[in-house]
């Protein structure tokens, strides 16, 4: 089971310690942490974050709390699967005439996703990814899939693939 990262995720990962303003972030906390420490009846969880995560962390003003992000994106695996969807870096793939419809169209359906399309076609379009996880509850209710992607927040993961069972 391949999981593409949102940049959120990382954000929760690195607050797991810190008093949840809601109780929102407080069940995104429990479940990420199950998520990673816990195994799951589908087996081994690979978590993949690519350039997009990385620009997206390095542009974060507050300089201690850029360091303690890149510091804690290590524990994922690296893809360089990049779409050119400005920003990105290179070695980067083009997208097709379909695909780059498909996003253009889900931007004017729902115009507030033109800042997550990066994280979109770099997750959904990637053919070895199977779930974009990410703690936007208004991009998973938009878009619960895209492309070969599930989009699911970390309880909706959790759940999807149940814990194993003890005997």
């Amino acid at each position: 089971m391949n999981v593409f990262v949102d940049t959120c995720i990382v954000n929760r990962i690195l607050d797991l310690e810190a008093s949840p303003p809601h109780s929102r972030w407080q069940e995104d906390r429990e479940y990420l942490r199950r998520l990673l420490n816990e195994p799951v009846a589908s087996g081994t969880m690979k978590f993949f974050i690519n350039p997009t995560v990385i620009s997206q962390i390095e542009a974060t003003r507050n300089t201690e709390r850029r360091d303690a992000l890149l510091s804690a994106v290590q524990q994922f695996e690296f893809t360089e699967f990049n779409m050119t969807i400005f920003p990105f870096r290179f070695p980067a793939k083009f997208l097709s005439k379909a695909q780059k419809a498909e996003i253009q169209q889900l931007c004017l359906t729902y115009p507030a996703l033109e800042r997550d399309k990066k994280i979109l076609a770099d997750s959904a379009l990637n053919e070895t990814i199977d779930v974009l996880l990410t703690t936007d509850r208004d991009l998973v209710r938009k878009v619960p899939q895209f492309g070969k992607a599930k989009v699911m927040l970390p309880k909706q993961l959790w759940d999807f693939y149940k814990p194993h069972e003890t005997e």
